[in-house]
């Protein structure tokens, strides 16, 4: 008698995340959530661990009581590389819909590869978020509008209150505030470390913040 051995079936490590909280900076309630993956980005945005990672992502934002969309920030190494039916599979798959799922690009690699990407995302129904970059390179006229729901900036410690006034702050960041405002794009802080950060952000036109401040909230 043949004896064949059984071999248990090993399930797969859980791929490393973490999901960050943005705030309503006005009234402080929960907007949405990122998902940044961890770990080297070509394993995690195969199909089937990209899959994995987001239905794990949407069950740890259920858990903490949340019910805010997710974005998925995709890492700037990678974008280049990535189609839009691999994304669609894998949300689709990992139970996500087109109004609770987000894709995160990066504005530096859309200006060095062209927009095919979030033309094709958004074709395909899905929300892109402009993660943008400090140099403010894409001008945000009737194409922005039609590709782009928010912009994710970078904001100083300390701004200037009169960021959002045409007679205030010239530098690009006030530019790139003014034309994202008038192209009716959601205004996203990257970061926002204190209540009177988010505060003068607030007043100065800016919608959103992450950080420190954001998951202090939710505590």
């Amino acid at each position: 008698m043949n004896v064949i051995p059984f071999r248990p079936r090993v399930a797969p490590e859980p791929l490393a995340f973490a999901i960050g909280a943005r705030v309503d900076l006005r009234v402080g309630a929960l907007a949405s959530g990122v998902v940044r993956p961890r770990g080297e980005p070509e394993e995690a945005f195969s199909f089937s661990n990209l899959s994995r990672l987001l239905r794990a992502a949407r069950m740890a934002w259920l858990e903490r009581g949340a019910r805010a969309s997710l974005t998925l920030a995709v890492p700037s190494d990678i974008q280049s590389t990535l189609e839009a039916d691999l994304l669609t599979e894998a949300a689709l798959e990992a139970g996500c819909t087109r109004r609770s799922f987000n894709v995160q690009l990066n504005e530096h690699e859309l200006v060095a590869d062209g927009p095919t990407l979030a033309e094709a995302l958004r074709a395909r129904g899905w929300s892109i978020v402009l993660r943008g970059d400090p140099d403010c390179p894409l001008p945000f006229g009737a194409r922005a509008r039609a590709l782009y729901s928010e912009v994710v900036i970078d904001t100083p410690l300390t701004p200037d209150p009169f960021l959002a006034l045409e007679s205030g702050d010239r530098t690009p960041l006030g530019r790139r505030l003014l034309a994202a405002k008038a192209a009716g794009l959601v205004v996203t802080a990257e970061c926002v470390a204190t209540a009177a950060q988010a505060r003068t952000l607030a007043i100065a036109g800016i919608d959103r913040g992450g950080g420190p401040f954001a998951e202090a909230g939710l505590r």
